[in-house]
């Protein structure tokens, strides 16, 4: 299979393109920044082009679809407008990759969504319930988690248009070995991890998760969250809800540890769920 890899010379597309090189796919590294040196796995497209899009995409069997455009500084001079630049970019990106998918035949793409279509930061209202799962309202409250909502949107019209599968994975806070050696000052200040409930997920577990959906048994359009079995905090997570969502209904029983963003469809749809913890790192 050969697949496309856009935002490919990015630090999860790299691990992408390493992960599915090393399972035997061939990829095609897409992106907007050039590549140092010469490969003829590159190719060099602005996505917010259609034309460019088409071009990227001609010759692959599927897609993984990684480049996008990241949460906006709240500290820029004028942030409505880094907020619309934002949606624009993502949701235009995002349209023109299904599209040309369309153009070319390719009946399948991988993408990345994220875990605030569900309503991380949580700055307007709390969760309807924990953890958060698929069965989650969709609740964007930024620019940025609004163009991913309209990405599965996108995704969906694809579906039922011409009968694309696709998979939306909605990433947690992507994290690798190097970032968990500052998590002391991060316990130091839990609140700070209120606003996407504490979550995160291995950049190992990311690129896996990739590559399982691009040969996963499924039709149509899907989202799965992607995060990790624990939380990022030192404080037990029942402490968490009590301090923090205190009258949130909780759907089950949680262990000492257990993370407020659950996996479980993930496992059922693509074999695996996320098992990389910071905590094996720490032992």
């Amino acid at each position: 299979m050969r697949v496309a890899v856009t935002g490919g010379l990015g630090r999860i597309g790299r691990a992408v393109v390493a992960e599915l090189a090393g399972q035997g796919f061939e990829t095609v590294q897409v992106d907007v920044a050039p590549m140092r040196g010469q490969s003829p796995g590159y190719r060099r497209a602005d996505l917010r082009e259609l034309w460019q899009a088409v071009d990227a995409l001609d010759g692959v069997n599927a897609v993984v679809h990684l480049a996008a455009t990241g949460v906006p500084d709240s500290h820029t001079l004028h942030p409505e407008l880094a907020e619309g630049a934002t949606y624009a970019a993502n949701s235009t990106s995002t349209y023109n990759v299904f599209q040309a998918a369309a153009v070319h035949g390719v009946r399948r793409v991988v993408w990345a969504s994220s875990e605030t279509v569900l309503g991380p930061p949580f700055r307007v209202g709390g969760p309807a319930q924990l953890p958060l799962d698929e069965s989650h309202p969709v609740r964007p409250e930024t620019s940025y988690a609004l163009s991913k909502a309209t990405g599965e949107a996108i995704a969906d019209h694809f579906a039922h248009r011409c009968a694309m599968t696709s998979v939306a994975l909605r990433f947690s806070v992507v994290m690798d070995q190097a970032e968990y050696a500052a998590l002391p000052a991060y316990w130091a200040e839990p609140e700070r991890g209120r606003w996407n409930l504490w979550s995160y997920v291995d950049l190992a577990d990311v690129a896996v998760s990739c590559r399982l959906a691009l040969t996963a048994d499924l039709v149509g359009a899907t989202a799965l969250t992607v995060a990790a079995p624990d939380t990022l905090s030192d404080r037990p997570t029942a402490e968490l809800l009590d301090t923090y969502f205190r009258g949130v209904r909780v759907t089950r029983p949680l262990g000492d540890f257990e993370a407020l963003q659950c996996s479980a469809k993930a496992e059922e749809l693509l074999g695996r769920r996320p098992s990389h913890s910071w905590r094996d790192s720490a032992r």
